[in-house]
């Protein structure tokens, strides 16, 4: 019979052998669910911070950014836009160039520039990170306008909605890359069942690899509010992970009439 709930999960995931215990023998399903919960609520103390940082920005340096941006017109594949060239849009707190804008052929790369963005007649380049850029034809382009009054909207629907939508992918593409990381855990857990003498389903170790990883995920939550930086963490979160899941496993391994009380040991 059940006796552990996924709202008590989170604490006793920490240290409670009867726990994993319970979670490995009389749990069902693959703990999925839980873990995508787990996921999102962790994820938010992040997201707070990053809507704040976007709030900051846009009404701190947003109209100083729109009223440079000129008239833009793109016909037919081309880019016209009328104001001497190349034309620079900077960041006046800084002094560095953010964009260029040039239809006349003479800047055709960022190479030796500090700008992020350049707008050609006929592309838009961008750099992704120092060691790749990214190039956008245009040419496809039918007819498209841009002004300080757009560019001023999108920035106002992005402190209003970005930072929902980038949460709500941010949780999907998180949740992604644990599930396979858990397929892999679950695998070793074969190991360590093994180890032990012992057989165990593999969505049992698949549950008891989502409870494994739990005190990680909370412990770099935590971290993360604390602002500090833990050199190799993720090797120490791998580490952390397979303690907790040899301890789950031998939990699950003891006799059927094993004291299910305890801490993990």
């Amino acid at each position: 019979m059940r006796r552990y709930g996924i709202f008590q999960a989170p604490v006793l995931a920490f240290f409670s052998s009867s726990f994993y215990r319970d979670v490995g023998l009389h749990w069902k399903g693959t703990g999925f669910a839980y873990l995508f919960l787990l996921t999102a609520i962790c994820l938010v103390p992040a997201f707070m911070r990053f809507q704040h940082g976007v709030a900051d920005f846009i009404e701190k340096k947003g109209p100083a950014l729109t009223s440079q941006i000129p008239p833009i017109k793109i016909a037919q594949g081309e880019v016209s836009v009328d104001v001497p060239q190349p034309y620079k849009i900077m960041d006046l707190d800084k002094g560095t160039v953010l964009a260029i804008i040039d239809t006349t052929g003479k800047t055709f790369s960022l190479e030796g520039t500090d700008a992020l963005v350049l707008l050609t007649k006929t592309e838009l380049i961008f750099k992704k990170s120092d060691v790749e850029t990214r190039i956008i034809s245009l040419k496809k382009t039918d007819l498209f306008t841009l002004d300080q009054q757009r560019v001023a909207g999108w920035l106002r629907a992005f402190k209003d909605f970005g930072a929902v939508a980038l949460f709500s992918g941010g949780v999907i593409g998180l949740f992604a890359a644990r599930i396979a990381q858990l397929l892999i855990y679950a695998a070793i857990g074969l190991l360590f069942a093994k180890w032990r003498k012992t057989s165990q389903p593999y969505p049992t170790l698949l549950r008891l690899s989502v409870m494994a990883i739990t005190p990680v995920i909370i412990v770099n939550m935590i971290v993360g509010m604390a602002g500090v930086t833990i050199p190799w963490h993720g090797l120490l979160n791998f580490i952390a992970a397979m303690v907790y899941l040899s301890m789950g496993v031998k939990a699950v391994s003891r006799p059927k009439d094993a004291d299910s009380q305890g801490h993990l040991t």
